[in-house]
């Protein structure tokens, strides 16, 4: 009898198992962290930025550094994340870092995400060219100087969006040496007497 009742309890415990189980997963909580609910809105492709004498890449190397390149580097190659509609991450494809800025508008690169510094307005302007805004601080992302008082209007705060032409084989090399920020006070703010890059933009009248 004993037996008997015991095997009747493995049976109902076996049961109840296969009945509960399905219930127990609908309580799955997901991850609440806002890059996995947009994971699917993700674009590829290097920020191209100029004003009327020079044009160049946002990168981001593996020390954190943002700077401008003139050709399109391994670590210009970018990644732009939804985290809710109209604003968005920016990482690194190479370096695997969050475009960030604080409430002075200094750019930096960092492992780990943070919904104050690393999320941007994207603002699509009727050129064809987009400005991201902190969205926390307010300032936007730009390779000129801190400088200058009015940071909306100084170059370097457009950027278009472009396809990556990279060789595959460039993944491996490192990127050219460039500086992070330009002495908009110098006779020759932008280095002219180095090669410069034409624009790949649209024939848009400035």
């Amino acid at each position: 009898m004993f037996w008997l009742a015991k095997k009747n309890f493995s049976f109902l415990s076996i049961f109840l198992l296969i009945i509960l189980l399905p219930v127990s997963l609908s309580f799955y909580i997901a991850d609440s962290n806002p890059l996995l609910a947009f994971n699917n809105q993700v674009r590829e492709g290097h920020l191209y930025t100029e004003n009327h004498r020079r044009g160049m890449y946002l990168q981001m190397t593996q020390d954190g550094k943002v700077s401008g390149s003139d050709v399109q580097t391994p670590y210009s190659l970018l990644q732009l994340q939804s985290v809710q509609p109209g604003h968005i991450a920016i990482k690194g494809r190479r370096s695997s870092l969050f475009l960030c800025t604080d409430s002075r508008g200094s750019l930096r690169g960092q492992m780990h995400f943070s919904e104050d510094d690393c999320t941007f307005q994207e603002l699509l302007l009727a050129d064809g060219y987009t400005r991201f805004l902190s969205s926390h601080h307010g300032c936007p992302v730009s390779l000129a100087s801190r400088r200058s008082p009015d940071q909306h209007a100084i170059p370097f705060t457009r950027f278009l969006p472009l396809k990556d032409t990279l060789p595959l084989e460039a993944a491996s090399e490192e990127p050219p040496k460039a500086e992070a920020y330009f002495n908009v006070d110098s006779d020759d703010p932008l280095g002219m007497g180095q090669n410069s890059m034409l624009s790949p933009h649209f024939s848009v009248d400035k």
